[in-house]
């Protein structure tokens, strides 16, 4: 315990002082260096073939999948994951330079002022303070320690495949492009995917460690509303977007209604992340367009099932909208002697992008066709560029494609904008998830009784995960889903049928951590370089010597 204990704190280091920015070229610098380490290994210089770096198809920024696999008697296989990128440092503010350096770190954070319980935990030395410490190339080190240590095993019971992805804090683009690389490893050598262990540092509910046997979902509704332009003082012969969008606002932003419950778990009502007119503009009239985007976190409920929600409070919000502005100009009628006669006369309609599509191939099937190419051309060079992100990619699709339609009249257009997470609860596959429980109980109870740590479980954890593209526990029409995505295609899609087959059973667990994502990351040392690992080998062995 004491080699693998040093292995770990020094790939733990050395990962560390890689600033791999998600979304970045530098995140590149990583899988270098994991090839550079396994190509050391004695096991992989005899077994070139058997690890290296998997380039991710259709990556703007040529990033890789890097992996090692170490074969055992039987093709029963435990896939070790991780990811490699880290979020910014603007939160370090002037000691940024240092957020990389885990031994000049803990002097240098004083100087920023950090909270009571991080600088008691900073005093004690029992913490690792740096950006990606804990989130999560502490599990990084643990699994590539674990890795090396099994290659030089004599007896190998089944096989380790260690993998580590890029882009797991933006869009997930490391882990989607695995899919690929499971399938073909899983075919060549004929492996048996029984378990996966996610290594994402672990927090404590109520003094006790969290498991996490499942991730939810996640889908970004984008809604686009047309409405009537007019002259601001004429506003009663048009229909402000901005107004219906409001309503729409109203009825989903922390709405319940969109909260998916189990065993006392529940989601977090959807919030908006984006909401604003389409005028580029300034004039005296009102907005034709307003659009915006919001997340909707969930258990269970499929992005059929939003879409159909959404189209109901969409018809509902116009006609809602439509009976204020009746109401208000009837009482504003009675008291103007120069109002007209006119009566606001708007009626509902809600496209969805896929139905928004059909038109537009009806009204010119081969103009279409050359026109949507160049469009998606052309924005897929505005994301490569990085000029805009793919929510605002979203939009300006369908606000190009319903110009295309010549539609004049008001009308709401639904879809979705990348990332999108599928829920997961391990338990929950088919003919796999009695396993979950199984070592979930063999760990809480090895851990108490050699550790005196405490652990306990959440159903999902509301945090998201890659987790989400290693199995599928409920199907849902994957292909209406790509249908009303418009950055569907070459630089986002999701393979569905590929998860499916794969089916791999996954818990979420790595070494304790506080504060991800701020100044005073951290990572508990006893918890990275002595429980976890051996938590782990337990699942491994039991994994392994299960009938």
């Amino acid at each position: 315990m004491k080699e693998i204990k040093e292995k770990i704190l020094s790939i733990l280091k050395e990962t560390v002082s890689i600033g791999s920015f998600s979304a970045t070229e530098n995140e590149n610098k990583v899988p270098e260096y994991l090839y550079e380490y396994m190509k050391n290994i004695k096991y992989f210089a005899k077994n070139p073939n058997l690890f290296g770096n998997f380039k991710i198809e259709n990556d703007y920024l040529d990033r890789k999948v890097a992996y090692g696999l170490v074969r055992g008697k039987s093709n029963k296989t435990v896939v070790l994951m991780n990811h490699y990128d880290v979020v910014g440092t603007d939160d370090y503010g002037s000691i940024r330079d240092y957020a990389f350096d885990i031994e000049k770190l803990p002097e240098k954070i004083k100087e920023i002022g950090i909270n009571s319980e991080a600088l008691e935990d900073l005093n004690s030395g029992e913490w690792i303070f740096g950006r990606g410490a804990a989130d999560m190339k502490g599990g990084l080190a643990i699994q590539l320690a674990y890795l090396e240590k099994y290659s030089e095993m004599k007896e190998k019971e089944g096989n380790i495949l260690f993998l580590s992805v890029p882009d797991e804090e933006s869009y997930s683009a490391g882990m989607r492009g695995a899919v690929k690389l499971l399938s073909e490893l899983k075919k060549e050598f004929n492996l048996e995917y029984s378990f996966l262990i996610d290594c994402e540092p672990n927090f404590k509910i109520n003094g006790k460690h969290v498991v996490s046997l499942g991730t939810a979902g996640k889908c970004m509704p984008v809604i686009l509303v047309q409405g009537q332009k007019s002259h601001i003082c004429r506003c009663f012969d048009g229909l402000n977007p901005i107004g219906v969008l409001g309503e729409i606002f109203s009825r989903t932003e922390l709405s319940l209604e969109f909260s998916d419950e189990l065993d006392g778990e529940v989601t977090v009502p959807p919030t908006w992340n984006y909401f604003k007119d389409m005028k580029v503009e300034y004039d005296v009239s009102i907005p034709i367009r307003a659009c915006g985007y919001f997340s909707v976190i969930s258990f269970y409920t499929s992005p059929d099932e939003i879409l159909e929600k959404l189209r109901k409070i969409s018809a509902d919000s116009f006609e809602a909208y439509v009976d204020k502005m009746k109401k208000i100009y009837g009482e504003y009628k009675c008291k103007n002697m120069y109002s007209s006669e006119r009566e606001i006369d708007f009626k509902p309609s809600v496209l969805s992008f896929e139905e928004l599509m059909n038109i537009a191939s009806e009204k010119d099937k081969e103009g279409f066709s050359s026109f949507y190419k160049k469009l998606y051309d052309e924005i897929s060079e505005k994301i490569v560029k990085n000029e805009i992100n793919y929510p605002q990619a979203t939009i300006q699709i369908m606000d190009a494609v319903l110009n295309f339609t010549g539609i004049s009249y008001p009308v709401t257009v639904l879809g979705f904008a990348p990332p999108y997470y599928p829920a997961l609860n391990s338990r929950k596959i088919s003919g796999k998830g009695h396993i979950i429980d199984e070592c979930y109980n063999l760990v809480r109870d090895y851990s108490h009784d050699n550790f005196n740590y405490d652990l306990t479980y959440e159903n999902y954890t509301v945090g998201l995960s890659d987790c989400s593209y290693c199995a599928a526990d409920k199907v849902f029409d994957y292909n209406s889903f790509s249908l009303n995505t418009p950055m569907w295609g070459k630089l986002y899609s999701i393979d569905f049928e590929d998860i499916e087959k794969l089916n791999i059973p996954s818990i979420i667990f790595g070494p304790w951590g506080k504060d991800y994502h701020q100044a005073t990351e951290r990572v508990n040392k006893e918890s990275l370089t002595v429980v976890v690992p051996e938590l782990i080998e337990e699942i491994i062995n039991y994994i392994f010597k299960n009938k």
